[in-house]
């Protein structure tokens, strides 16, 4: 370490240097590229566990030796089960856990000086028990961070900490800093004998400021807990109440559409989601939003993110996860999952991929982002935890790293870097700040140490030496044993590979691999003595997609597969091809078969009574003239007719009643403009429109 790490001050490169020097990922409209030096020059800051822009600045908080952190609590709560050190090579932990570096950091990046300084370091003042003499850090991670404007009108950033108390205990509760200056952060007040002196928990979690409150989620390490609140949350002390009923196990919270949202974890009959408005008498009144288990039949048992895009609430979950979105009504849609029927009716998912984003392997939809009108979702992968697992490499190589999808839309993704930009022990995203210097994505890396990613806009792609942008809104169905796949290339370059993945269902695999059932043996038992430990159940089926290889190039704006096997599943992807042999990046990836039944006139006119009285009769009116223009052979008269009534939606605005209903129309007005188009080029019958 340098004599500058070792004060807390790291110089980044300049853009012109790591341009030079550094590997850049190229996405539709950013090109991501490392921000700082990995683990900020000590690997042993395991993760980008929190991220905030605050007074033009980004603040960064880390957890510590993560990975041997996480050893030494299973260890101390199942000595019999679990070894420290763990036998993982790759990890640099202590012999002896109470000499873990569990000091965490708060780090600052500053525009313009374009560099990097450690602003706060965690005491090591805290006596372990049992052991005379030894002291450990009293914050191993800040995980969250907020703005709160105080009573008095004072802007201040909090920022929840993590405790050892899940390692060592007793231990003292966790702490709460708060910040005026950027500069120095100070504890909140916490005097024994008051509220917030005698929390027995090991973990403040997620910050949210609704009605002029500070509400803190508080719980385990593991996830759930109950909800605080505060309206002058500088005072500390007995300024904290829990507002969650005693039975509600929350796990993540966000302000929406009027509301307090909260995600909850239940072991026994799988996640939900409740509101509430925060008045009257604590605890307060939650609604059921979503009903627990989203009517899944293997549903996963928690939230994991929340948050809202184009007025709509994304909701992450883990294992399986699957994401759904909440609507302005509070009725909600499966973004990607498996289909389910439910009491209003077969729920299928909008994107029409199965969990994981096609992926069982992405375990948690772990958190999300809005930048420049595209919605960001990064996953923790678990391929890379499973690596050294014998005989396991073959089908898991292709998904170490994370993975990080965009989407303008709700409906189609795009991968950004299904590998961790490169780095294969980068297995999660872990945070993200939206700031006017792009997009910066804070990772989870628990062997080698966190990595942070700035994703800036791309020049002109017009220029040679710039790949074309990706084709959009690649879409695919099954029609007579053949996969037809199509798309729109904004770049119009002309030329496109296409590219195929099978996708192969795994369980087989894992329940005969001896590593796997000897751990499972260990869970079970693990379970028998704490029936709430974090351990979902495997499902019955596990599918993962292998490697992408190129089956087509093409001039056209379709391909037709026809060398699919009946009953195999599959995913695509499509690039564009520019004069100079550049490929663009990524599509939106897609499945066949395909879990959402295609858009048909029928089906639309059916959305359309869903929508508002103006725009409703000149949906019903449009999509009922081109289908009588279908019926009557007059293909371009229809597609005319879709045409007009997509320019006329078009000038329908956010601020508008029932406006996302009107942009779900929108999406698919266009999905049967492409159906129609396939009709005319002689690949789909009249009759399946």
């Amino acid at each position: 370490m340098t004599d500058r790490q070792e004060a807390g001050i790291v110089p980044v490169l300049t853009p012109s240097q790591l341009t030079q020097d550094e590997p850049l990922y190229v996405a539709n409209d950013l090109v991501f590229r490392q921000a700082a030096p990995q683990g900020f020059g000590d690997r042993q800051n395991s993760w980008a566990w929190s991220m905030y822009w605050w007074k033009g600045k980004l603040y960064v908080g880390t957890n510590r030796a993560w990975h041997c952190a996480e050893h030494a609590g299973l260890n101390s709560a199942f000595p019999l089960f679990i070894k420290y050190p763990p036998k993982d090579p790759d990890a640099q932990c202590t012999p002896d856990p109470t000499e873990l570096p569990l000091r965490a950091e708060i780090w600052c990046w500053t525009p313009e000086k374009d560099s990097w300084e450690r602003l706060y370091q965690s005491p090591q003042d805290v006596s372990i028990p049992g052991k005379s003499g030894k002291l450990t850090a009293h914050e191993v991670g800040f995980r969250y961070m907020a703005e709160f404007t105080e009573p008095d009108g004072t802007e201040a950033l909090y920022v929840s900490s993590v405790n050892a108390r899940f390692i060592f205990r007793p231990f003292p509760s966790p702490r709460i800093l708060r910040s005026v200056d950027g500069k120095t952060f100070e504890p909140l007040p916490q005097d024994p004998g008051t509220f917030m002196g005698t929390l027995d928990k090991c973990s403040f979690r997620t910050l949210v400021v609704y009605k002029d409150r500070l509400f803190v989620h508080v719980g385990s390490v593991r996830g759930e807990g109950i909800i605080l609140e505060s309206a002058d949350p500088a005072r500390g002390n007995d300024s904290f109440r829990q507002i969650s009923p005693k039975d509600m196990r929350a796990f993540e919270m966000v302000t929406y559409n009027g509301y307090l949202y909260v995600g909850l974890r239940d072991p026994k009959k799988g996640y939900s989601v409740c509101k509430t408005d925060a008045t009257g008498s604590a605890p307060y009144q939650f609604t059921t939003v979503v009903e627990p288990g989203a009517f899944a039949a293997n549903p996963s048992f928690s939230v994991i993110s929340m948050f809202v895009f184009q007025d709509r609430l994304f909701v992450g979950t883990d294992r399986p996860g699957e994401v759904i979105r909440i609507n302005p009504d509070d009725t909600w849609d499966l973004v990607c999952g498996a289909p389910r029927e439910t009491p209003d009716g077969w729920k299928y998912p909008l994107s029409g991929l199965d969990t994981g984003f096609g992926n069982w392997l992405n375990a948690h939809i772990w958190r999300m982002n809005e930048y420049n009108g595209r919605l960001y979702i990064g996953t923790w992968n678990m391929a890379t935890d499973f690596r050294r697992v014998a005989d396991a490499d073959a089908y898991l190589r292709p998904h170490y790293g994370f993975d990080l999808f965009e989407t303008t839309d709700g409906w189609h993704f795009t991968p950004v870097t299904t590998n961790g930009f490169g780095d294969i022990y980068s297995n999660g995203v872990r945070s993200f700040a939206s700031t006017p210097h792009g997009l910066f994505v804070g990772t989870a890396n628990k062997w080698q140490g966190l990595r942070v990613w700035q994703g800036i806009e791309r020049t002109d792609t017009s220029e040679p030496d710039q790949p074309p942008h990706a084709p959009l809104r690649l879409e695919a169905e099954t029609a007579d044993n053949r996969v037809v796949l199509s798309w729109d290339d904004p770049a119009a370059t002309g030329r496109y590979r296409v590219y195929r993945a099978q996708v192969t269902n795994i369980r087989d695999q894992v329940m005969s691999n001896s590593f796997m059932t000897r751990m499972m043996r260990i869970m079970k038992t693990l379970l028998f003595f704490m029936p709430d430990l974090y351990v979902p159940p495997v499902p019955d089926e596990l599918w993962v997609p292998g490697d992408y290889e190129e089956i087509a190039e093409t001039d056209q704006w379709f391909w037709i597969d026809s060398s699919v096997s009946p009953g195999a599943r599959y995913q695509y992807l499509v690039r564009a091809v520019n004069d100079k042999r550049s490929l663009s990046p990524d599509s939106n990836i897609v499945s066949a078969p395909y879990l959402s039944p295609p858009v048909t006139f029928d089906s639309l006119l059916k959305q359309a009574t869903t929508l508002p009285a103006a725009p409703k009769r000149m949906t019903t009116d449009s999509v009922g003239e081109a289908k009588r223009k279908i019926d009557d052979s007059d293909t371009p008269g229809a597609l005319a007719q879709l045409e007009d009534l997509a320019g006329e939606l078009a000038d329908y605005s956010p601020d508008q009643p029932g406006w996302p209903l009107v942009d779900d129309v929108r999406v698919l007005i266009a999905k049967l403009q492409r159906r129609v188009m396939l009709h005319q080029s002689g690949v789909l019958s009249q009759e399946i429109l």
